[in-house]
């Protein structure tokens, strides 16, 4: 007799087991906000829209087997490979969402090959209009479009917020980055951004 209540009630804590635990386990798991955005950086009004951006720090060029050209277009001579090092710039965010807009500064180093493809990598803060600040790091992969003066990185940037809305958050983007150029003087790059709120604490 004893033997059937024990199981009966088994029973019921069972069935009613999920009942219980899943908003538990879905309180607990970080909530992901899906955005999109656009960088603009044209310091120079190359594309006729006014001027958006600025080199804050040109940072150091050597060009392994040989010596730089002083021409910041073509910093190294045609061929050989560039090598930069604490280049500094600000450009513009632009979303949809108070989340990602704002002043975008980015200082980093890059690699390049003799065709002015390679590996670029640094850290980055991210202002809002909106108050709060993404700060992180990223990493970009650049090749030469064959047979065509057009360059894309592929980029991954990962951050923490602080202060705001967004203290204690984490962003994850990606980014398209085209250029005309050896060296990157004007590109609008498009964002693909996930943010995770992370679960409170227990």
């Amino acid at each position: 007799m004893c033997d059937r209540r024990f199981f009966r009630v088994k029973s019921i804590f069972l069935a009613a087991a999920p009942m219980i635990l899943l908003p538990m386990l879905a309180a607990a798991q970080a909530v992901t906000t899906q955005l999109t955005a656009t960088e603009v950086f044209d310091p120079l009004n190359l594309f006729g829209s006014g001027a958006v951006g600025a080199f804050l720090d040109p940072g150091s060029v050597t060009c392994p087997g040989t010596q730089p050209t002083g021409n910041p277009a073509q910093p190294c001579p045609a061929g050989s490979r560039i090598n930069l090092r604490g280049l500094s710039v600000t450009s513009r965010f632009v979303s949809q969402s108070p989340l990602l807009t704002g002043w975008f500064y980015s200082e980093g180093s890059a690699n390049f090959d003799a065709n002015a493809s390679g590996h670029l990598w640094g850290t980055f803060r991210l202002e809002l209009d909106s108050g709060g600040v993404w700060i992180g790091s990223w990493i970009v992969d650049r090749s030469k479009v064959d047979n065509e003066n057009v360059w894309v990185g592929l980029g991954k940037f990962v951050g923490r917020g602080t202060g705001g809305n967004i203290d204690g958050m984490q962003v994850r983007f990606s980014e398209v980055l085209p250029s005309f150029m050896p060296l990157a003087f004007a590109y609008i790059g498009s964002i693909d951004a996930q943010i995770l709120v992370p679960p409170p604490s227990q």
